[in-house]
């Protein structure tokens, strides 16, 4: 009874308990270091689609496969 007295008195005793002691802050960093990583994934993988170099490669690709599937060679 006295630990759970303990607990409610201090509250940063019961939150280091149910949250595993030291690394309760980790997970906050660990979603920013993430959204930051995506964030900028994405953005080089826009800037390499709106190119127009990438762009005329996608859709060379694209009319291969047409006349791959189709058989017409215009």
């Amino acid at each position: 009874m006295k630990r759970i007295i303990g607990l409610i008195r201090h509250p940063s005793r019961l939150l280091a308990r149910v949250h595993g002691g030291r690394e309760a802050g980790m997970a906050t960093a660990e979603y920013a270091v993430g959204t930051v990583a995506v964030v900028g994934f994405g953005t080089i993988l826009y800037k390499l689609m709106t190119s127009p170099e990438v762009r005329d490669a996608v859709w060379n690709v694209i009319l291969w496969l047409i006349r791959l599937i189709t058989g017409i060679n215009a």
